[in-house]
């Protein structure tokens, strides 16, 4: 019979050591690797937008740009390149990592060709910066966009590892079982031995509840962060910046239609489509759906913050629909350079700061609820081991008494 309890306690052990450590491994990943690759990715992003936005602006400027915009630039791009070097050294995919290194300095340098240019009046210096844009949309920032998918989908097996059905329910089945077996084991002996109570068996049964209540209750508090982690943290955090990405691009675009002098029909039609996905028609009217509805009308602490993206947004929108009116006028062109770059711009700050902020708290509440979540497991290995063999050795000493009391 002891042979039989012991088993079923080291079944049990084995059930919730190994399903706490799984767990513990994927929130580890999860803090360290993934989410931290993810979030890297998605800054990367959002710096290459910055850049590619703010090295247009500041050529809208003519001559000699605002030093402000051209700190701006350098600040993008200088935090890009420590952002690939961070995912180089963190093992991201190789292929979109060699195409960030090779293209970006190739992008920066048709960048100072058209800054040249346009420092001495050339109108070659447009279609330089067009280049560098073309390249920026069409080949760096696809390659961050598959850097970001990537560390998606270890974020996405992560959650579900730390997160498996299956863990509950085997240390529940071992559990339960080995309660059982324990208590037809103290049945039989008072059976046998009429005696109602052995302390040892009972003290070894109790072990065992507790070590099973404390897992269960564990995996329970662990699963409820972790979820709530991603539903107010990874979730808004990935729609927030997805947003800020869409709204970068646009505001590129505004700039790189006014350099074109009347020629950017393309860019107009590019910034409508990104409008479009955040919810806004060409006019800038809300529509019902969009991107910043969506991240607007999810639930958590930050709903406000994010709800007050939207009002913030229609108001730059309403100065781009303004400076584009301005370009189809009879001389308005100038009128429509200056809007740009004063009230257009002032407003597109103002979203672009507010977005940064909206990132920056679910970023920090994911951050928070991946190390609560771990926190939930931390000890669960130490007490299940310390209670299961405290409970063995009791079983054995149980059974042996009675053992001893009939020879």
């Amino acid at each position: 019979m002891s042979i039989v309890v012991a088993v079923g306690l080291v079944l049990l052990w084995v059930a919730a050591f190994a399903s706490g450590r799984s767990r513990q491994q994927a929130l580890d990943s999860l803090r360290t690797d993934s989410g931290a690759s993810f979030i890297a990715a998605q800054n990367l992003h959002a710096d290459l937008s910055a850049a590619d936005a703010a090295a247009a602006r500041a050529f809208l400027a003519g001559g000699v740009e605002p030093p402000d915009q051209r700190a701006a630039y350098q600040r993008a791009v200088s935090d890009a390149s420590e952002r690939i070097v961070d995912l180089a050294r963190a093992g991201g995919p190789r292929e979109p990592l060699t195409v960030l290194t090779e293209q970006l300095p190739v992008y920066t340098g048709t960048v100072e060709r058209a800054r040249a240019n346009n420092r001495l009046g050339l109108v070659v210096g447009g279609a330089y910066l067009r280049e560098a844009s073309s390249l920026m949309q069409g080949t760096i920032l696809p390659a961050g966009d598959r850097l970001a998918a990537a560390a998606a989908e270890r974020i996405d097996h992560d959650y579900r590892q730390a997160s498996r059905v299956h863990h509950p329910i085997l240390v529940a089945a071992a559990g339960v079982a080995t309660l059982a077996v324990l208590i037809v084991v103290q049945v039989r002996l008072f059976r046998r031995t009429n005696r109602v109570f052995n302390p040892a068996l009972v003290a070894a049964t109790l072990l065992a509840a507790l070590a099973l209540g404390w897992t269960m209750t564990a995996f329970a508090v662990q699963r409820t962060r972790l979820l709530d982690s991603r539903d107010h943290g990874y979730v808004p955090m990935t729609m927030t910046a997805q947003a800020r990405v869409l709204a970068l691009r646009a505001w590129g675009d505004e700039s790189l239609s006014l350099i074109s002098r009347g020629n950017g029909a393309d860019l107009d039609a590019d910034a409508d489509a990104v409008s479009a996905r955040l919810g806004y028609d060409p006019q800038g009217r809300p529509a019902s759906t969009g991107l910043l509805a969506a991240t607007a009308a999810l639930p958590g602490p930050d709903r406000a913050a994010r709800g007050a993206l939207a009002p913030t947004w229609q108001t730059y929108q309403a100065s781009a629909v303004r400076v584009r009116a301005l370009v189809a006028e009879v001389g308005g062109f100038q009128q429509a350079v200056a809007l740009a770059q004063g009230g257009g711009s002032a407003s597109f700050r103002r979203f672009d700061t507010a977005s940064t902020v909206v990132f920056d708290a679910s970023r920090g509440r994911l951050e928070r609820q991946l190390a609560d979540a771990d926190d939930a497991l931390d000890t669960l290995p130490l007490a299940v081991t310390a209670a299961l063999l405290l409970a063995i050795a009791l079983t054995l000493v149980g059974i042996q008494l009675r053992i001893n009391d009939y020879r």
